[in-house]
């Protein structure tokens, strides 16, 4: 044994001994920590207490400012003075508050009504969404489970926040996510869509079926139009005399494709497909803005903030942060997220996947020529 060792363990055996004993631990932990993660179609949200979001840093700000007073001894105790009557004051108003609180609901389950019903008419919460919207609206399948688990917790005297950012995109995609903010709506929910950045086509789509628009005053707010673009290289195949055979059942199955001969037939049935998109479009916003004058905002143009609130587009001039700030006084308010379960190569190859999706020819609620936005 001895002699063996001697004469065939050399430091590349062992180099590559450990090699494979380390691989063999990785793949170990790796078939572990997919046992235990979460199974497909398993949505796990985490929740963001807005309220008390601040509370670490006010105590720190609050160690610091005593660490390094910048007013008189003096001064610091009449503001103490002042700042515990202020307090007792504030006690004493929201203790009031409480009882007649307390007051209402003892006559109403004194009444014979149920605690479900009662629940429905006190409670005080805001639930936030964020929808961040690229061409494919990918985030729709997370904001649907989202909706799904609202439409269980929130009650009517509740709101849901949705902070929209979205130049829009495909049709089939941003009417799916459009129609997940109109489930609150048929649940009697109060949904407020905040804008900050952009709602653009489709993405103005899904903000119109709230019950308010809250935008920022730069923000891009309309493109009420559909596109659809592609290129067509039949010429070059003829030039090159290569042919190219299409196979279809139906009369209208394709009209305009990159390699066929793209006729004036199909070219009106392509307008005319885009053409009964726009007027679905147009007809969703009048069913839940009818104050719009739709001919005049469904051109394609967008607006800023200020001027799209004067064709009625939006309600408010006010930034998301400002909203929920002025809410918080009588509100909890509760963020909502879906943890991302996949890991760096999976998002990676849907990256690619949704990439390649792109390049392919696509009827869009889009606008990708608003400044400063690159598409």
């Amino acid at each position: 044994m001895n002699e063996w060792m001697q004469q065939y363990w050399t430091f590349y055996h062992a180099g590559v001994f450990i090699f494979l004993v380390a691989g063999l631990a990785l793949i170990f932990r790796f078939l572990i920590l997919r046992k235990k993660k979460k199974q497909p179609g398993e949505t796990k949200l985490s929740f963001k207490h807005w309220n008390e979001r601040f509370n670490k840093d006010f105590e720190q700000l609050e160690l610091e400012m005593r660490k390094f007073p910048h007013l008189p001894k003096e001064a610091v105790k009449l503001l103490k003075k002042a700042y515990k009557k202020e307090q007792k004051k504030e006690k004493k108003e929201d203790s009031l508050k409480e009882n007649e609180s307390v007051k209402k609901i003892r006559e109403e389950l004194a009444k014979g009504t149920s605690t479900e019903e009662v629940l429905k008419y006190h409670s005080n919460r805001i639930y936030v969404l964020n929808f961040f919207g690229n061409k494919e609206a990918s985030q729709v399948e997370q904001f649907r489970e989202e909706i799904s688990f609202l439409l269980q917790v929130a009650q009517p005297a509740d709101e849901v926040v949705v902070k929209l950012n979205s130049p829009g995109g495909v049709v089939q995609n941003y009417g799916l996510a459009s129609s997940q903010i109109a489930r609150l709506r048929q649940h009697e929910i109060k949904c407020t869509v905040c804008v900050d950045l952009v709602a653009a086509s489709g993405g103005y789509m899904m903000a119109a079926v709230a019950d308010k628009i809250v935008a920022a005053p730069f923000a891009i707010i309309g493109s009420i139009g559909v596109v659809a673009g592609l290129p067509n290289f039949h010429r070059v195949l003829k030039k090159h005399e290569v042919d190219y055979y299409l196979f279809t059942a139906g009369k209208y199955k394709r009209t305009v494709t990159p390699l066929g001969e793209v006729t004036e037939e199909g070219q009106e049935k392509m307008q005319q497909d885009l053409e009964a998109i726009h007027h679905s479009f147009k007809k969703l916003i009048v069913d839940h803005r009818k104050e719009i004058d739709i001919e005049e905002v469904a051109t394609g143009e967008f607006w800023l903030a200020e001027e799209a609130k004067e064709k009625g587009l939006v309600d408010e001039i006010l930034t998301s942060d400002d909203y929920l700030f002025d809410k918080m006084k009588d509100f909890e308010i509760i963020e909502i997220t879906t943890e991302d379960s996949r890991n760096r190569i999976e998002k990676l190859l849907q990256g690619g996947i949704e990439l390649f999706q792109s390049f392919g020819r696509r009827t869009s609620l889009e606008d990708s020529e608003i400044p400063g936005l690159i598409r």
